[in-house]
């Protein structure tokens, strides 16, 4: 076939009519018409109206194409080089149809053949156009599929600001809206804490009434069967032996029934959030070094705290009434500080702030205002539980391990938190600081069940 003929004849086969040239990387779409990938692409993109075919108007979807593939062998006959591209080697007069892959050069056949290029590798310029037309054409594919994603990202990020202040707006709504939830959960929580306290305190209270009733009971008993013995003892010896055995059985019978003092104790209630909230200001408290051994007051209030406290004369035990007072080096003037403290299994400790002057006098006394501390004394085969300022008992599970102090400078506020159980020990409340305050901790040196030191350790935040 003659392809001069055909170009004669059927031009519009071989031309876009986008852009009225030679195709370039041509596609067919639907309807059967042909056009330039890269004009129909961009026709399309600026197109405000459905995609449609720019020579019949048919609607065509966007990314239906059909490659056209033209033979290279043919093309390289119907689209000769125009004469206003051919050039002429000045040398040799001759056309330069060739390509120099070496020096990137046209030349012509005489010049590829001079001494200067004839260990070179050289190519028809028909076939390196081709060559790199095909590259082109793989750059724009490439560099088009990026701008359709770079397309894609850019909208997504154009709907995501059209509604992102709306978005932030709700999401504060839906935050303000879950704080009532949490408050009103707590407001729950705190009711039934102490609607549980109250019941449990009511319990204990009767059941220690109880006890009291069943005691001047059984005191009234010992009183009279104390009387009739003493009456026997002063009987005649013909009495005392007739009625010997049975006031012998009557007053061991009433022996037997003597009522156990109740040991009250309420329920450790945990209190959600409590651990985390004082987490966040937690602190690393060391030891002062300097360890003072002459207060002696001190140990002396501990030791009377570990007799009955009916009954003050009560022997106590020597070797659980030793203790070893340590200061915390810092001090504490402002500010929200919380640390906590390892008690072990001990029963004999003392843990608290105490103002600065009290570390050093002689006359160290629980009684002494500005001290701030928790105490847990062995008493009898029981432990007990102490705060100061005033000397207060408390009738609560006894902490073991980790204890937290917290201490607002500001809001005159010491509070003492059994970690394990995330509960509440005791709080000084509506406190005036107005002097420093320094971390204070007492302990037994045999204190602990296992006869280990607890350890001594202040503020370590390994639970």
């Amino acid at each position: 076939m003659d392809f001069a003929w055909t170009m004669q004849c059927y031009p519009s086969e071989l031309t876009c009519s986008i852009c009225t040239d030679y195709f370039t990387d041509p596609v067919t779409i639907s309807c059967g018409h042909r056009f330039c990938s890269p004009c129909l692409c961009l026709l399309w993109e600026d197109a405000q109206a459905p995609a449609c075919c720019p020579a019949c108007k048919v609607l065509s979807q966007k990314m239906d194409f059909k490659s056209t593939i033209f033979v290279k062998k043919e093309e390289s006959v119907i689209f000769p080089l125009p004469a206003s591209e051919i050039q002429i080697c000045r040398r040799h007069q001759n056309i330069k149809n060739l390509y120099c892959e070496t020096d990137k050069n046209l030349l012509c056949f005489l010049g590829s053949q001079s001494p200067e290029h004839a260990t070179h590798r050289h190519y028809p310029i028909n076939q390196v156009a081709g060559y790199y037309r095909e590259n082109l054409l793989m750059q724009m594919k490439s560099i088009w599929k990026k701008k359709q994603k770079n397309q894609r990202n850019l909208i997504r990020e154009t709907n995501i600001i059209r509604v992102w202040e709306g978005f932030i707006n709700l999401r504060m709504v839906m935050i303000k809206a879950e704080y009532p939830k949490v408050y009103q959960y707590l407001q729950e929580e705190k009711q039934k804490h102490l609607e549980s306290l109250a019941n449990e305190g009511k319990m204990l209270f009767q059941q220690l009434k109880r006890s009291e009733i069943r005691m001047a009971q059984v005191g009234n008993l010992l009183r009279g069967m104390y009387k009739e013995l003493k009456e026997m003892c002063q009987n005649a010896d013909v009495h005392l032996l007739q009625d010997f055995g049975d006031i012998m059985k009557r007053s061991e019978l009433v022996q037997l029934y003597l009522p156990q003092p109740v040991n009250p104790q309420l329920s450790a209630w945990a209190i959600t959030g409590l651990s985390e909230r004082l987490s966040f200001f937690r602190v690393y408290i060391t030891l002062d070094g300097k360890i003072r051994s002459h207060h002696k007051l001190l140990f002396e209030d501990l030791r009377h705290l570990q007799c009955s406290p009916g009954y003050p004369d009560m022997p106590y035990s020597q070797a659980s009434a030793e203790y070893v007072p340590s200061w915390g080096a810092q001090t504490f003037t402002m500010g929200k500080h919380y640390w906590e403290v390892d008690v072990g299994n001990s029963f004999n400790w003392v843990i608290g702030l105490c103002k600065e002057s009290w570390t050093n006098r002689n006359d160290m006394r629980l009684g002494s205002e500005g001290i701030f501390l928790l105490l847990c004394v062995r008493v009898d085969d029981h432990f007990s539980l102490f705060s100061t300022s005033p000397l207060l008992p408390h009738y609560i599970p006894r902490p073991q391990g980790w204890i937290g102090v917290f201490l607002d400078y500001e809001c005159g506020l010491v509070s003492f938190v059994d970690v394990a159980r995330s509960s509440l020990i005791c709080s000084f409340l509506s406190c005036l600081f107005n002097v420093p305050l320094r971390p204070f901790i007492c302990y037994g040196s045999k204190g602990s069940e296992t006869g280990q030191k607890p350890d001594q350790g202040l503020g370590n935040t390994n639970n």
